[in-house]
């Protein structure tokens, strides 16, 4: 009987023992070592689903095309006879490709207004022209000129203030 007993508890145990090994989640197995070279491992990309559709790669382009003009300097000063180096840049927004007119409309208080032709710019984009200016000598000293540089192409404009101060 004391045989008996000490059986049953005995199988008790193991039974025991093996749900609860049963019950417990898997411990993931360790990856292997890798040798430490200073490398990182060679990792090899997957292959790409076989399918017979074509990948197409497409590029996108955001927003409506359009451009922004920028020039530099934006506020200068000089003496009559100086000249002055400006440089202005058509930059492109969403492919924009037509020709830009560029047009230089300026004004030195109620005595003076002019405007002036600046010719058109051809793509590609971005792309970046000089103009000098060279402060004409009869210029009254101490005034300040005000100028709007403006282009226009593709159905768009854009405008840039400029300020030229001439000193004596």
């Amino acid at each position: 009987m004391i045989l008996t007993a000490i059986a049953l508890i005995l199988a008790g145990i193991v039974v025991v023992f093996v749900f609860s090994l049963l019950s417990q989640p898997a411990v993931p197995k360790p990856p292997p070592e890798v040798p430490v070279t200073g490398k990182p491992p060679v990792s090899v990309p997957p292959e790409p689903p076989s399918s017979p559709a074509a990948t197409v790669t497409t590029t996108i382009v955001q927003g409506p095309p359009s451009f922004r003009l920028l020039v530099t300097p934006v506020e200068a000063r000089a003496r009559r006879g100086e000249a002055i180096q400006y440089t202005m840049t058509i930059e492109p927004k969403g492919g924009f490709d037509k020709p830009v007119s560029l047009r230089l409309d300026v004004r030195a208080l109620f005595l003076y207004s002019e405007s002036f032709d600046l010719g058109t710019v051809d793509p590609p984009y971005p792309k970046s022209v000089g103009y000098r200016f060279v402060v004409p000598a009869n210029a009254p000293p101490g005034i300040t000129v005000s100028g709007v540089l403006s282009g226009e192409g593709g159905g768009l404009r854009d405008t840039v203030s400029l300020v030229l101060i001439i000193s004596g």
